[in-house]
């Protein structure tokens, strides 16, 4: 089996591109921006937004597309939004005409941002109604994949949280401990509720999805649900920083450009059913990085 992964440089790219490694029998090539070097994997770097989608397709003839290459960055999206609307949209588009005509499956990484956030424990089966442009733009890629021939599986997921070298742009983990190691306080939104997700239990599940084929829409997160202040100091008093330093506040208080929705919580039970799939708890699951990063 071939597995084609956009944008390895991320956390997730590359934490599946590293599960994938101790599949026997599949070859995995991966796409990034910038020079990327994973072991047991064929790198290349490539702009896809100019890339030739079909001729990468001809000389890879990958059996699946992971394709989680996006600006996930809600307040970049909502600032440039022509720039968004190009990498989130047009380009899954181009994936997509590509993955008809080669009759490749498709696994697409999408977001709980597809929800306005207004009720929480959402299903696959709750209509989206994102609250911003970041949201749309997902949402947008969703249609056009739901709309085509291929088969795909859509994976929904809800604030990934993991460490590793050189990534592409920080998570929520990541930033707390540069800003706390630093003795920098650090506002933290309290009024926000999501299911925080371990990115190798994320990944763990896609390389289940691909090697069983299956399809469909699939919300794949952390079971627990918490708001992002009180996982934050979790993380805080685990990883051994000065959890004062956190600053809980509202929504409001915050200077973002893209309003967020409230409780985007995940109901993950289709993923429990269907894929096997058992959540790391989050305070296991950060000790483990804690393990990983300073034994």
């Amino acid at each position: 089996m071939r597995i084609l992964i956009t944008g390895a440089n991320g956390l997730i790219g590359k934490n599946i591109a590293k599960t994938f490694i101790a599949t026997p029998q599949v070859d995995v090539f991966a796409t990034s921006l910038k020079k990327l070097n994973i072991e047991g994997t064929t790198s290349f770097t490539s702009n896809l937004l100019n890339a030739d989608i079909n001729y990468m397709f001809d000389e890879i003839r990958p059996d699946i597309v992971i394709h989680c290459a996006a600006i996930s960055s809600p307040d970049a999206c909502e600032v440039d939004r022509f720039i968004c609307h190009r990498m989130n949209v047009e380009l899954t588009r181009r994936i997509v005409s590509a993955c008809v005509d080669y009759r490749v499956h498709m696994v697409f990484l999408s977001t709980d941002f597809v929800f306005d956030g207004l009720k929480g424990n959402y299903t696959e089966l709750d209509t989206p109604a994102p609250v911003n442009y970041y949201g749309e733009s997902k949402l947008e890629a969703e249609k056009l994949i739901l709309a085509s021939s291929t088969n795909s599986t859509i994976v929904r997921t809800s604030l990934v949280y993991g460490v590793e070298s050189k990534l592409s742009r920080p998570n929520i983990l990541t930033r707390l401990i540069d800003n706390l190691s630093k003795n920098k306080t650090y506002k933290v939104p309290a009024d926000q509720i999501r299911t925080p997700t371990f990115v190798a239990d994320l990944a763990s599940a896609i390389v289940h999805i691909c090697i069983n084929k299956v399809t469909g829409i699939y919300n794949v997160s952390g079971e627990q649900k918490i708001s992002v202040a009180d996982f934050a100091l979790q993380a805080a008093k685990i990883f051994g920083l000065n959890h004062e330093l956190l600053l809980p506040v509202n929504s409001g208080e915050l200077t973002e450009a893209a309003p967020r929705p409230t409780n985007t919580s995940l109901v993950i039970d289709k993923a429990k059913n269907d894929l096997n799939f058992k959540p790391t708890p989050i305070g296991l699951s950060l000790e483990k990085i804690k393990t990983t990063l300073y034994g």
